[in-house]
Parts: structure tokens; sequence; C-alpha cells
């Protein structure tokens, strides 16, 4: 054997001696991957019933807002009308504050005219009445 000869054979043993040792490295290491595996596999199936179930919620999701918007636009012809009747009590109120308005003035407006006439008793509760007529008539006129 010539010396090329005893280096192969060395190396060929240390190659040897390097694979046994190795071999328990790659059996946990095929054992880690085969876990692995398995996990991703587990994985995979709870992604696919997660999905499934999201998948349901949001069916169910679009069947309530289906469901509410249906029952908001049974509603609208409801606000609508309570939108009129505010509209309409509104008119109401300002109308009567108007009158009332025009009211108060003639009561204030007779009030001074039977101050100024210095009148007392029942001869100023005449006088009141009487301007209020006087009154009334000039309001009719206009």
């Amino acid at each position: 054997m010539d010396w090329l000869g005893i280096g192969v054979f060395i190396l060929s043993l240390a190659f040897a001696g390097l694979v046994i040792i190795l071999i328990p490295v790659m059996k946990k290491l095929a054992a880690t991957l085969d876990n692995t595996a398995s996990t991703v596999e587990t994985v995979n199936k709870s992604i696919g019933d997660v999905t499934g179930e999201a998948t349901v919620l949001l069916y169910n999701t679009n069947e309530t807002l289906v469901d509410v918007n249906g029952k908001i636009s049974k509603l609208n012809p409801l606000f609508d009308i309570l939108h009129d009747t505010g509209e309409s009590a509104h008119h109401l109120t300002s109308t009567l504050a108007r009158y009332t308005a025009g009211k108060a003035e003639r009561g204030h407006a007779g009030a001074e005219f039977v101050d100024r006439k210095n009148l007392e008793g029942i001869l100023r509760g005449a006088a009141f009445i009487y301007y209020l007529r006087e009154f009334k008539k000039e309001y009719d006129k206009k």
C-alpha cells in the first residue's frame, strides 16, 4: 500500500465514524420533522374548521343585517309620520304663540288705556272691556 491508499483508507474510516456519530442526530431530526409535519397537519385541519365557522358566522351576520334592514325600512314610514306630527305640532304652537302674543298686546294696551284715564273699580273693568271690543273691531277690519 502506498501513502495515497493509506490516506484514502484513513479518510474512509473517518467518514464512516462521522456517519455513525450522525445517525442518532439524523434520527432526532427525522422525528422532529415528523412532529412538525403532524403539527402542520393539525393546524391545517384547525384552520379549515375555523374557516368553516367564520363562513357560517359571516353568513349569519349577513342574514341578520338583511333582517335589520328590512325592519328599519318598515319603520321608516313611522319615522316620517313622527316627523310630520312634529312639524304640525310646531306649526300649531307657533300659531298659538302668535295669537297669544296678540291677545297679550291688546290686554296691555287696554290696561294702559285704563291707567291713562285713571279709572277704578267697576268703571275700570267696563272701560277695559269696551277698549278690547274696539280694538277687536279695528283688528277685524285689517
